[in-house]
């Protein structure tokens, strides 16, 4: 399994205005804003388990 994977200019820009969000709130809450790749790992923690395929063979993420 690769440890590197490269995002595409769209997939760097999501993750960057998700970060600021996420910052932003963390901040207001006295909390120390996470690092992109930080945000990476706890999303990756929390998708992994809930990808599932679908009928038609479309990789989906199952929200709980």
């Amino acid at each position: 399994m690769p440890t590197n994977i490269r995002l595409s200019q769209g997939e760097q820009e999501a993750l960057r205005k998700k970060a600021i969000e996420i910052n932003k709130e963390l901040v207001k809450r006295g909390m120390q804003p996470l690092k992109d790749s930080e945000l990476v790992h706890a999303f990756l923690e929390k998708a992994i388990g809930s990808l599932e395929l679908s009928a038609t063979g479309a990789v989906v993420l199952h929200a709980e």
